[in-house]
């Protein structure tokens, strides 16, 4: 007994979730109350509150004697293998109550009055204080009158009949239902009920969002907090809130609360945002057929894949500055879903800081228990992350790896490793996604002192001696400034500038800032760099299909995350990488030039490339370039994580 209380629950949290499932799949319980009751205990210096008891309260079919019994006995459950839910193993009760407690209390009534219910109990301490030869067993229920029989408290009856609906087919409103104690807790995680109640809602949250968001039938979860004895109305239950790792249901309605995006009129200001969810479900979702063991065919796994929206990134760092980030540290990784209810949240594929800014949820049927490797605990899915990690670590097809000896033909593992090995290449391609995605969006949203404000002061002193067709264009019909905004828009539309970078463009278009530099991949194009105007907007395309941008300005690229995780050798390295790129900028033009200086065309070029000096000079000895001093420190104004 005393190896079977340390075998495995990560804590209280995921113990209390084997509970919960007896009473959505057995008990077929509409409602759970969990009650965490909290009592002043003299420590050895000083008295102080600490948790002294838990109650799991449901409305369900309550058991029979027989079924009351095995429920406490470990491996003694009437349906063990029924696949048809969440349970299936037999030691959920028994196993979870001695993790955590060594008194277990269980009360059950069916079609009667909870005072009337049923009871017996599993007492550890009992054993242990017997002789060692002392059997452990399950006592045969008792009932009110019966010698030994222990009552369930009047709070408990109280708070079960207001917040259970009474079956009245029989005229007499009737009851059904379960509760169950933990008293004498010696194993608990957290020894403080509002630490305990923080960190189960999240989890258990998570474990049955399905359960509390379903359109079929949908389930409830409330908790409570009891001082001493005394428990208050019903409005003392808070009911626990679904939390989504994929973040696409609306997020007022979930533990996320709200997410932050950065104020259009002041960029050193977020918004909450509790309208729409922070991300979107990402085009690679998508299913995978399995084969079962048994035989019998086939089971669909369903892939739901989400990717973080560009605009519930804002800042420099948003992963550590902002709700959702913070939120999201928590819930990075993939989200194993059994029969709707989570297993684990596998962490393989998330390594870095930006991991939480995608989501990945894999939901199969109990007939894949034996091929995922599913454990009695349902605390994990063994087979799984085994092949996402053979997958990640050696990039092999099945066939090579199965050659290579890293599994056998007949293993599970084999059958899991396709689709591991997709899920690896489609995460991969998310991150990438959402890099280039936040890297545009913060390039297009930058505000002074960016580059694009900074030239757009500039250029005013240049357009009044040498305007472009297009400011001249601007000057002489002088449009009205929401005409102006649309005119640019529709011209960056036919560039096939995507909507989220026109936005921005057009947004700070609006407050004054006059150029733009975008990336625009075009592969068949030679250039390197092109110049575009849209009226008075000027634009700089940066073409990041060609090979000097992946060679030498992706490698610049780097988040803000990565650069303050850098060294002070690797920073230094990163300084000199610039100046060597800009350096090999120069020298494909002077290559370019050397090669034609006998050509009719050298004297143009030259004049181009003063041309191009003359202009260079005259921005950085601007008043605005000086005033703005973008190259004496930290820019404090960038944003994202994607930041150059």
């Amino acid at each position: 007994m005393k190896s079977i209380r340390d075998t495995g629950y990560k804590g209280t949290d995921y113990a209390l979730a084997e509970l919960i499932d007896n009473s959505f799949q057995w008990g077929n319980a509409n409602t759970v109350l969990l009650v965490i009751v909290q009592r002043k205990v003299q420590g050895k210096q000083r008295a102080a509150k600490r948790v002294d008891e838990i109650w799991v309260i449901d409305d369900g079919g309550g058991m029979t004697d027989e079924a009351l019994n095995l429920a406490l006995s470990f491996g003694g459950s009437g349906r063990y293998d029924d696949r048809s839910g969440i349970g299936r193993f037999g030691m959920g009760l028994p196993q979870a109550s001695v993790s955590q407690c060594k008194r277990t209390d269980v009360w059950t009534w069916q079609k009667s009055q909870p005072e009337n219910a049923s009871h017996t109990y599993l007492d550890l301490q009992k054993v242990e204080d017997s002789a060692k030869e002392a059997a452990l067993t399950v006592p045969w229920p008792t009932y009110p009158g019966s010698p030994g029989y222990v009552a369930l408290p009047d709070w408990v009856l109280d708070v079960f009949k207001q917040h259970a609906v009474p079956d009245t087919s029989l005229g007499q409103p009737v009851y059904s239902g379960t509760a169950i104690r933990w008293a004498n807790l010696d194993k608990l995680r957290w020894v403080r009920a509002e630490a305990m109640f923080a960190h189960t809602e999240y989890l258990l949250g998570r474990v049955y969002r399905d359960f509390l968001t379903s359109d079929t039938r949908r389930r409830s979860i409330k908790v409570a907090v009891m001082e001493g004895d005394t428990l208050g109305g019903p409005d003392v239950f808070q009911d626990v809130r679904p939390n989504d790792p994929l973040y696409l249901h609306p997020v007022a309605e979930t533990t996320l609360e709200y997410w932050e995006a950065a104020a259009e009129d002041d960029r050193d200001r977020l918004i909450r945002i509790t309208d729409e969810p922070p991300f979107g479900e990402h085009y690679t979702s998508r299913d995978f057929v399995i084969q079962r063991p048994d035989g019998q065919g086939t089971s669909t796994v369903h892939a739901r894949l989400s990717l973080a929206k560009p605009q519930a990134r804002p800042g420099r760092n948003p992963g550590k500055d902002t709700h959702q980030g913070r939120h999201a540290r928590d819930n990075s990784g993939i989200s194993i879903m059994r029969a709707d209810r989570e297993l684990v949240l596998e962490k393989t594929l998330a390594q870095e800081a930006t991991d939480r800014w995608w989501g990945v949820e894999i939901a199969f049927d109990p007939f894949l228990d034996e091929v995922f490797g599913v454990t009695n605990n349902k605390q994990d899915a063994p087979y799984f992350t085994q092949a996402l990690r053979l997958a990640r670590e050696h990039r092999l097809s099945k066939d090579e790896a199965i050659e290579e000896g890293l599994f056998d033909e007949e293993h599970p593992i084999a059958e899991l490793y396709d689709m591991a090995s997709q899920l690896v290449a489609l995460v991969n391609q998310m991150k990438q996604e959402g890099k280039d995605e936040q890297k545009a969006a913060s390039s297009a949203r930058r505000a002074q002192p960016a580059v694009t404000s900074v030239a757009s002061n500039v250029k005013k002193t240049r357009s009044a001696v040498s305007p472009t067709p297009g400011e001249a264009d601007y000057a002489n019909t002088k449009p009205d400034p929401s005409k102006a905004a649309e005119t640019i828009e529709q011209k960056l539309e036919e560039q096939d500038v995507p909507a989220e970078i026109r936005g921005a463009i057009i947004a700070n278009y609006q407050r004054g800032v006059t150029v733009q530099v975008i990336d625009r991949p075009v592969k068949q194009a030679p250039a390197f760099f092109w110049p575009d105007e849209a009226l008075n907007l000027e634009i700089l395309c940066i073409n990041n299909a060609h090979p000097a941008y992946k060679s030498l300005i992706g490698p610049l690229r780097v988040s803000n995350e990565e650069i303050e995780a850098m060294s002070e050798d690797e920073a230094k390295r990163l300084v000199v990488q610039s100046v060597d790129a800009m350096t090999w900028l120069l020298l494909a033009w002077s290559r370019f030039e050397n090669e034609h200086r006998t050509s009719p065309l050298i004297g143009k070029i030259q004049e181009i490339r003063e041309g191009w000096g003359r202009r260079l000079a005259e921005y950085v000895e601007d008043r605005a370039f000086k005033a703005a001093s973008l190259f004496d420190g930290e820019d404090e104004t960038q944003e994202g994580e994607g930041g150059a």
